[in-house]
């Protein structure tokens, strides 16, 4: 939202923030920035009008080639003699609506892109949008100190049992939000907690950093998807379907199938293991 982003450019310094808008390629990207988008941070301001506007190969190769550099830190595309390139690993923010990110995730998303992003849900209640609507001016006009770093990456400390305990997290956040594997979303929840650190100028990991990631899970849970990730949850529990159809309060015989179609679908995109028994 306009919003929003000015008051990120309020918060952020400027060489540290880069607006891409709502409707680029990555060729453009390239071009644009090239590898000065390196240790910064991507803003873009509605993913759902990017996607929407792009045709199907533009829009996957603009995909493929932000997962690409979210993993290797590396994208290049070589066509008729042509090379671009992008050496860069960089932080992304994007603003996408629930309906446009089911609509893409099976296709497009898939394992490459929303695996290495961590996927929050939140849903504004009436009271906090009748709160942004009066307070909408006094958000324009007040005034955000901007953030003056005093503790470096490095100066944060994570011990052993920091690791241990994010290690807990990812277990359980990779249920809770059906991912495909736990390593990635450790690497997310450590460097989450290593930057609320770094922004408390903390030298080490607080309780305030676990109170943040306390405040993050719930989020995790996809609302539109409630049903599907109980049946996750009592699978991966080791519930037979039985006990999941007793569980949901469902008959046996009319709801099995279901249950066993959720189940199967979990075990080929690789949350659930496929000798994992129900």
């Amino acid at each position: 939202s306009l919003f929003s982003q000015l008051e990120q450019t309020r918060i952020f310094p400027k060489n540290r923030l880069v607006h891409a808008g709502s409707d680029f390629t990555i060729h453009g990207l390239i071009r644009d920035y090239g590898n000065s988008i390196n240790n910064k941070c991507l803003q873009i301001n509605d993913l759902t009008l990017l996607l929407a506007s792009k045709a199907s190969r533009t829009k996957a190769r603009l995909i493929d080639a932000l997962s690409e550099l979210a993993s290797e830190g590396r994208y290049a595309y070589r066509d008729f003699g042509k090379t671009l390139s992008m050496d860069a690993r960089f932080s992304l923010i994007a603003n996408i609506t629930p309906k446009s990110f089911f609509y893409n995730r099976k296709n497009l998303l898939g394992n490459t892109f929303a695996e290495r992003c961590l996927v929050v849900y939140h849903e504004l209640t009436p009271e906090e949008m009748s709160e942004a609507n009066l307070d909408r001016v006094k958000r324009v006009s007040m005034k955000i100190e901007r953030f003056k770093q005093t503790v470096k990456e490095h100066d944060v400390e994570v011990s052993r049992d920091d690791i241990v305990r994010f290690d807990e997290y990812a277990r359980r956040w990779r249920i809770l939000g059906a991912y495909t594997s736990s390593s990635s979303l450790f690497d997310m929840i450590k460097s989450i907690a290593t930057a609320y650190a770094i922004l408390s100028g903390h030298r080490k990991i607080t309780t305030d950093e676990y109170r943040f990631l306390d405040l993050l899970e719930p989020c995790l849970h996809n609302p539109f998807e409630s049903v599907r990730l109980k049946i996750l949850k009592f699978t991966h529990e080791g519930r037979s379907i039985r006990d999941i159809c007793l569980l949901l309060d469902q008959d046996y015989e009319s709801y099995r199938p279901y249950v066993s179609r959720v189940i199967n679908d979990y075990r080929r995109n690789g949350v659930l293991s496929p000798i994992q028994r129900s």
